[in-house]
């Protein structure tokens, strides 16, 4: 049986982990589906890829698919040789039964070619580098004079006028040609052992352990922890507390005046800025929810969700301030909507005085619960989604179409960029039930603390 071609996307999750790379080729049914969050994440990819290639109007595109490797690798040797292209896109190669397909190689004005693998994100990183001397290796072996390499991020520091994009100022580019030339003798070795691995009919014996999720999150995880996280469900539990314990929960809980309110953000956070002021990946508000008790009533809840494509902060912001008016504590559970009315406050100074008062009343209620079960020796998380069930056994959020930030954010891309008006209102009613099923968490963690106390 002849070796099958190690790519270098497969060449990197080798590096993780040899089962993930065994599981590639011989169970990759075994693997998690692509969910609506990582289908955002590969999304974005190649909504940055494309603008990257957009730096090099004159650049050409080798577009042949996945399914027609042998045209890719003849069409990139011909544009090659010809010299008539400064920058080719997706250029394949081939050497020793590895096999890359370049982002972008750039032609220098004294001769030879730059290599530039693109990423999605706004710093460089070690696997990237890894990356890069995998594909410099081949590129090599294959007879490209490549005498310069470098990983392009988005520019954290750019900020967008609302008017044009400055490709340029977008993006910044990570000289790495020394470091990724360092590494290829040992990526060859790796390459090597990685191309036996992968004849060999039975997986490699590896634990699971940290290295599940780093430098990426493994999609056969929940394969091979499959046993291991019943035994973890069911021991989990919040332990009992001590006096002085419950004596810390319930002074902080008597800072709480009325009524009280609790409050929770929905953002999304576009890799390319779409709002004047705004930067890659800087979190949008685009919905909150609020649940406010009243005098042991049932909470009474308000909501706000942006529809439109403009952006959401100043109606959300006006929404938020009227919701909440000016009397009584505002719940969260974590710091990060505080960070969110800051941003608010940054973005819209003619509301900064509202807001400014709205941020004076937050009352954080993972404080009293850090506090209190850290120190009882709890090793679990102590996320919201993980201490709910804890303290309330009969609440979840298992019913609903989404269960979590990241989902809620990819759905609100979706609902927005649709054409189907009832799967948009789906969306919609999805996302406020999310978000205020997160609000109405915040309502039962601040009742069972005070039933604790």
């Amino acid at each position: 049986m002849a070796t099958p071609t190690l790519s270098k996307s497969r060449f990197i999750n080798g590096s993780q982990c040899h089962l993930r790379l065994w599981h590639d080729y011989h169970a990759p049914h075994l693997a998690k589906p692509a969910d609506p969050t990582l289908q955002a994440i590969f999304d974005t990819g190649h909504e940055v890829g494309d603008l990257a290639c957009a730096r090099y109007p004159s650049g050409h595109l080798i577009a042949h698919d996945h399914r027609h490797t042998t045209e890719a690798l003849e069409e990139t040797s011909k544009l090659i040789d010809q010299d008539t292209f400064p920058a080719l896109f997706e250029a394949a190669f081939t050497y020793q039964g590895l096999f890359a397909r370049a982002d972008i190689i750039e032609r220098l004005p004294d001769g030879g070619w730059r290599l530039i693998e693109v990423k999605s994100t706004t710093r460089n990183k070690d696997v990237f580098v890894l990356d890069l001397a995998f594909q410099l290796g081949i590129l090599r072996g294959a007879g490209l004079d490549v005498r310069d390499a470098g990983v392009l991020t988005l520019n954290r520091d750019y900020v967008y006028d609302g008017q044009q994009l400055d490709l340029d100022a977008l993006f910044r580019y990570h000289p790495c040609y020394e470091r990724a030339d360092a590494m290829c003798e040992s990526v060859g070795d790796q390459a090597k052992v990685m191309k036996s691995l992968i004849t060999q009919d039975d997986p490699p014996d590896i634990a699971p352990g940290d290295h599940c999720f780093t430098p990426y999150t493994c999609p056969y995880h929940a394969h091979c922890t499959r046993d291991q996280a019943e035994r973890d469900q069911a021991s989990d539990a919040l332990p009992a507390l001590a006096p002085e314990q419950r004596n810390h929960i319930k002074h902080a809980l008597a800072s709480l005046t009325p009524p009280i309110r609790h409050l929770d953000f929905e953002t999304f956070a576009p890799a390319i800025p779409r709002f004047a002021g705004t930067r890659p990946y800087e979190p949008i508000p685009f919905l909150f929810s609020i649940h406010t008790e009243h005098d042991g009533a049932d909470p009474a809840h308000t909501d706000y969700l942006h529809k439109g494509e403009d952006d959401p902060r100043p109606q959300l912001a006006d929404r938020l301030i009227d919701a909440l008016g000016s009397e009584g504590s505002v719940c969260t559970y974590s710091g990060y909507e505080r960070r969110m009315i800051k941003g608010l406050i940054a973005a819209l100074p003619y509301r900064a005085d509202a807001l400014h008062a709205i941020e004076a009343r937050l009352f954080d209620l993972y404080r009293p619960i850090r506090v209190g079960y850290y120190r009882s020796g709890y090793r679990g998380s102590l996320s919201l989604k993980s201490v709910l069930p804890l303290l309330s056994p009969d609440s979840g959020y298992d019913d609903l179409a989404i269960t979590d930030g990241q989902t809620a954010a990819a759905r609100y891309s979706l609902a927005l960029n649709t054409k189907d008006r009832r799967q948009q209102q789906s969306l919609f009613d999805d996302l406020r039930a999310y978000c205020e099923r997160d609000t109405l968490a915040s309502v039962k963690i601040r009742q069972a603390l005070a039933s604790i106390s």
